[in-house]
């Protein structure tokens, strides 16, 4: 157990920001950066509007300013914009892609735009390296977005479930209603655990437009 958490926010437009975040260390300083980077990252997606780009450096500024020496966050925000049928996506060093299935040709994509995690720097190098990068989400598509505990899922003999797996499971169950698709990939997981604690703290959202 640590800080690693993920949130909603409700925009104008009707519009949804979704954030996942993976922070660095456990127990107290880890749950310590996660309070500190989401009330950062919240407060200033909340008023950005359209500049994702310029939220993320504001909020990696103060996370630099307020964290101890090797502490950081990483981050993946998802700015849905229904009406138009466009996501729009920031990576600051989230290691997990996002996952995006295509109902056209019923096939999955992964989406990691490139950046690196909030903290390590206090601005220019960070500014330079987000990227900031929009996708269509056209009728049945879903997007998955997890923290990297879900492939760290380990059998007992200490195996990893690693990404490929990951991609299968939610392949797999994409087609069924978000709800149904996140008890299924949990299943999965748990399988795969087999009666083994999970490792990590495991975050998995899951985005579908279904009109």
């Amino acid at each position: 157990p640590g800080g690693d958490f993920h949130d909603f926010l409700e925009l104008e437009g009707g519009r949804v920001g979704i954030l996942v975040c993976d922070v660095s260390g456990r127990g107290i300083p880890g749950a310590m950066i996660g309070a500190i980077a989401r009330s950062y990252l919240r407060s200033e997606l909340e008023r950005a509007g359209d500049d994702v780009a310029g939220a993320m450096s504001r909020a990696n500024r103060a996370i630099a300013r307020d964290a101890r020496r090797g502490m950081f966050v990483t981050a993946m925000y998802v700015l849905l914009d229904p009406k138009e049928g466009i996501a729009t996506v920031a990576c600051a060093g989230h290691k997990l892609p996002i996952v995006r299935f295509a109902a056209e040709d019923g096939k999955i994509r992964v989406v990691h735009p490139e950046g690196i995690a909030l903290g390590f720097d206090k601005g220019p190098v960070f500014d330079s390296t987000l990227k900031v990068q929009k996708i269509p989400v056209d009728r049945g598509d879903r997007i998955v977005v997890s923290t990297t505990g879900s492939v760290r899922v380990k059998n007992a003999d200490g195996a990893e479930l690693g990404e490929k797996a990951f991609y299968r499971s939610v392949l797999q169950h994409a087609k069924a209603p978000c709800e149904a698709m996140l008890e299924s990939v949990k299943a999965d997981l748990e399988a795969h655990a087999d009666g083994e604690a999970f490792p990590n703290d495991i975050s998995i959202v899951a985005l579908a437009r279904d009109a």
